[in-house]
């Protein structure tokens, strides 16, 4: 009986270092996950006020435009910078957009 008792203590000692093992990577895992839920809830914030921005979007300020998607993604002015080269388009700096002026 004291042989078995220490057979089962055995594989209990060899489950719990399993366990250990697998805390690290469960942890990683659990604020990855987080991480990804506060992106996809800021993705929603924003979506749940395109219609209301898109709504108050102001595309010139003066003689300059305004970017399309800072303004509805994030609520944003940001104005364009217009590109002679290569192909006379307006650029946002901020998030990249990128629109060729077809005039």
């Amino acid at each position: 009986m004291e042989r078995f008792a220490k057979k089962l203590t055995l594989r209990a000692k060899e489950q719990a270092l399993a366990q250990a093992n697998d805390r690290e990577s469960l942890r990683t895992r659990i604020a990855e996950a987080y991480k990804s839920l506060a992106e996809m809830s800021e993705r929603l914030k924003a979506a749940d006020l395109a219609d209301g921005r898109l709504k108050v979007y102001r595309p010139r300020y003066g003689g300059n435009f305004s970017c399309p998607i800072c303004w509805v993604e994030r609520g944003t002015v940001r104005m364009l910078r217009r590109e002679e080269e290569p192909n006379h388009a307006y650029r946002c700096k901020a998030c990249g957009f990128n629109e060729l002026d077809d005039q």
